[in-house]
């Protein structure tokens, strides 16, 4: 059983991943064998794709989905934003500057996330493995190309799962990885 996911998030991510992670029981190469749980304990809302124009497209989008996440009740601390490449990450700060909505950048702090403030917590995919937020947006997925589209898949399957209540995925780059989202 997993606790930390819904299970429209869980649904979701399982989807999107399903023929790279394998099914349970499976092992890849050197890795453990996988336990896929059956469902998880609790009820929530769909994540939500959205395509935008642009990464500035994509800022707003994510800007206005926080700002509506703080309206519902949600403490910025509870919030965080996660994106692919370093260059997205800075031009999301600017924008959410311009919002009002305060931002920790983990890049600030050695990687690591900074819990003293009450701020959106704000940092890379890679950074964010094992950790776990209600409220999680991803942005500029098209940009994530690596050498490897399962390794692509695996690293956002990890984002994804982030969210404890609530996702929100944005892309403005058709890509591989971005249609599988899609589909």
């Amino acid at each position: 059983m997993n606790y930390r996911n819904t299970a429209q998030i869980l649904r979701f991510a399982r989807k999107f991943a399903a023929d790279v992670i394998g099914a349970p029981g499976v092992c890849a190469d050197n890795e453990d064998a996988i336990l896929m749980p059956e469902d998880a304990g609790r009820q929530g809302v769909e994540p939500v794709v959205r395509k935008c124009v642009n990464y500035d497209g994509e800022a707003h989008a994510i800007a206005e989905w926080l700002l509506g996440r703080k309206a519902a009740g949600y403490q910025w601390g509870h919030m965080a934003v996660l994106y692919p490449r370093h260059y997205i990450g800075e031009r999301f700060e600017q924008t959410f500057a311009k919002h009002g909505i305060p931002v920790d950048v983990a890049k600030s702090h050695h990687n690591r996330v900074e819990t003293t403030r009450d701020a959106v917590r704000f940092l890379s995919m890679h950074n964010a493995k094992g950790l776990e937020f209600p409220c999680v947006a991803i942005g500029g997925l098209g940009a994530l190309e690596t050498e490897s589209i399962e390794d692509d898949v695996r690293l956002t399957y990890v984002a994804i799962t982030r969210a404890t209540h609530e996702a929100f995925i944005t892309y403005s780059n058709m890509s591989e990885l971005v249609g599988r989202l899609v589909v």
